[in-house]
């Protein structure tokens, strides 16, 4: 039996009734939606940071989209081909099923342009609740590798602590 294919209004409701759970658990701040434009609706809210964070999604294609997400990245830097690299990583087989993106359900990238890095997600037929979760847990390892890897970036654009 093949499962009926959601409706974009379907769909929508899915991804609006996850990001509210998130905001409900108190993992985003000052949760808003705000007006579709060409067909693309927005949500902003405070994560990871002290700027607030938009995610564009698009019920009829299925995806999401942390536009700008990383400020001050040149599209052909070290950090921006690492990020890249890390981003594309995370559809490995080799990394347990609950980190990894898999492929039959989702597309991952990282895109560098005019200078900061946008996060993509676009999730596969009636997998829209599973690709807002990816493109969720995706935004945070990729916080997380920063941290990490990376502090310097994350000092100078996140004001993250230096301890």
């Amino acid at each position: 039996m093949v499962a009926r294919r959601l409706t974009p209004e379907q769909s929508l409701a899915v991804v609006r009734e996850r990001l509210r759970a998130y905001a409900d658990r108190g993992v985003f701040r000052g949760f808003s939606e705000q007006a579709p434009v060409a067909g693309r609706h927005r949500f902003r809210f405070s994560w990871l940071g002290t700027r607030p964070l938009f995610l564009h999604y698009t019920p009829t294609t299925g995806t999401f989209v942390f536009r700008n997400l990383l400020p001050n990245i040149a599209s052909r830097s070290l950090l921006s081909r690492d990020l890249q690299a890390f981003v594309s990583g995370r559809a490995s087989p080799r990394l347990p099923a609950h980190r990894r993106v898999d492929r039959r359900r989702a597309r991952i990238r990282c895109v560098a342009s005019r200078g900061s890095a946008s996060i993509e997600l676009v999730a596969t037929r009636n997998h829209h609740e599973y690709g807002v979760n990816r493109v969720v847990n995706l935004t945070h390892e990729i916080f997380l590798y920063l941290h990490t890897y990376q502090p310097e970036y994350m000092w100078e654009n996140f004001d993250a602590p230096q301890e």
